[in-house]
């Protein structure tokens, strides 16, 4: 492809992207996104500290494979190719965001990172990969829905290590629109306390018997403020 072209392919691709991130809506744009040339194109509406960058130099994506679910537009899948890993494999249930993935791999010209799109929780991916991304993810409506979906599904797919993101407790009216009996339904009682749901404690016990776990963030003062938690699992699986 001659040069001409190639810049008349990269515009394309770019207003492809615009448009495409206009018709999603700022309010489904979890984490910024920038074209080839570092332009902002969303802000996006999630915590930066969700998953920090910082947060995930403390793992070691070198020579591994890699599954991000729930990817949304792809941050943390190139961030961990960035990383070193060796093969990235996105999911995300929102097929415009699957398509602004694909523009974005190619605007940056990062290879060896590929996406799908499906409910990850149902979707069959008949490989397992040697670290599962679960970051920026679990909120309201996950738990809401009893979150033990989700953590059953990128314990499925991971064959090594997770990076799992949970904020430490919900205020059961105020937060997710349930009382005490609701969430007594949900979850186990010693995970609730008055009207509150320890999350994170849940978590950290839902992996207990097979995974140990390291905390890669900072102990935030504010409670509202995710935790990214780094999994381990006690034997590996060959």
């Amino acid at each position: 492809m001659s040069a001409t072209r190639e810049v008349d392919e990269a515009a394309r691709l770019r207003a492809e992207l615009i448009h495409i991130l206009r018709d999603v809506g700022p309010e489904n744009v979890w984490r910024p996104v920038h074209d080839a040339g570092e332009n902002l194109l969303a802000e996006g509406i999630a915590d930066g500290r969700d998953g920090s960058p910082e947060d995930l130099a403390g793992v070691d994506f070198r020579g591994k494979s890699v599954v991000d679910l729930g990817c949304n537009f792809g941050y943390f899948s190139f961030l961990a190719r960035r990383l070193g890993a060796r093969a990235v494999v996105g999911v995300d249930i929102d097929p415009r965001a699957v398509r602004g993935c694909e523009i974005l791999r190619a605007l940056q010209g990062l290879e060896e990172v590929s996406f799908r799109c499906g409910d990850f929780v149902s979707l069959h991916l008949a490989e397992q990969f040697d670290l599962g991304l679960l970051v920026n993810y679990i909120g309201k409506r996950s738990v809401r829905k009893g979150v033990q979906r989700v953590l059953k599904a990128v314990e499925r797919l991971s064959r090594q290590e997770m990076v799992v993101s949970a904020r430490p407790v919900y205020h059961g009216p105020s937060h997710l629109g349930l009382g005490p009996e609701a969430l007594a339904r949900l979850y186990p009682a010693r995970y609730l306390k008055g009207e509150e749901f320890f999350l994170m404690d849940f978590v950290i016990d839902f992996f207990h018997d097979d995974w140990e776990v390291r905390k890669l963030s900072p102990d935030y003062p504010d409670r509202s403020v995710k935790r990214t938690l780094l999994f381990t699992r006690k034997r590996a699986r060959g």
